[in-house]
């Protein structure tokens, strides 16, 4: 009986640990501007736009922030993210005034060259960095989403698979952080669990081909590893961004 009141106790821990006890405390909004106002939203953002959320930020309402530029026009993802994190979920509800007034986050004037295309609730899954870039504006954000049958089966395969094989690529040297998060209200939207990986440089980022087929390699003689990306028959992965960070930050 002991053992087995025991083992009640790890499981509640470990769900506690796994399923947030309140509300989400990451929002992921995503814009849309038309390709002859793109430049002219990219210098506002850069010279104005990002300092309403340094002043957000200085404020309580986020706890942090970044702000990333599409490197290119697609129509089937986004020219602009902003990827918002509260320092709790009642400063959420302080975000929810905000946008009263501010969709978004953007003041009228950015409203006139784009607009939120959509926005996501989301919890973070695993945040990591390691040795600092040498000069952060040449840092290279590869965001890849990703769709699975629920957040709980993204949550099991960030665990066992990506998140694994982003920490290997910084002890490689080519990433220097980063992020993964799971959408809390999927529903119909477009994924279900979001990585953004950090490269270092260009240089770094034109390895990544190359540096992910060795950490598979070796990574496989994990065996949970091994088993996770063996279940996953089909390729989780939607289309992915490459962007810059834009502003001071």
């Amino acid at each position: 009986m002991r053992g087995f009141v025991s083992l009640a106790i790890l499981a509640g821990a470990l769900m506690s640990a796994q399923e947030p006890q309140t509300g989400p405390t990451q929002l992921i909004v995503t814009y849309r501007c038309p390709p002859p106002r793109r430049a002219a939203f990219r210098q506002y953002m850069t010279e104005l736009g990002v300092q309403r959320f340094d002043r957000w930020k200085q404020e309580g309402v986020l706890k942090d922030y970044r702000f990333l530029f599409n490197w290119f026009v697609d129509v089937d993802t986004w020219d602009a993210m902003a990827v918002l994190s509260f320092p709790n979920y009642a400063a959420v509800a302080r975000w929810k005034d905000i946008e009263k007034a501010n969709p978004g986050g953007l003041a009228r004037d950015a409203l006139d060259m784009a607009w939120p295309l959509n926005s996501y609730s989301a919890d973070m899954v695993a945040r990591e960095t390691g040795e600092s870039p040498l000069d952060p504006t040449h840092t290279v954000y590869f965001v890849i989403p990703y769709d699975f049958a629920s957040g709980a089966a993204y949550r099991d395969y960030a665990t066992s698979v990506l998140i694994p094989q982003a920490k290997a690529s910084i002890r490689e040297g080519v990433v220097t952080g980063f992020s993964a998060y799971v959408n809390r209200y999927p529903g119909g939207k477009r994924w279900q669990g979001l990585v953004v990986l950090e490269y270092r440089d260009m240089d770094a980022f034109a390895r990544r081909d190359e540096v992910i087929a060795k950490i598979r390699a070796l990574l496989r003689n994990d065996p949970a590893y091994k088993t996770a990306e063996s279940k996953q028959m089909a390729n989780p992965e939607r289309e992915a961004v490459i962007a810059d960070s834009v502003g001071p930050r």
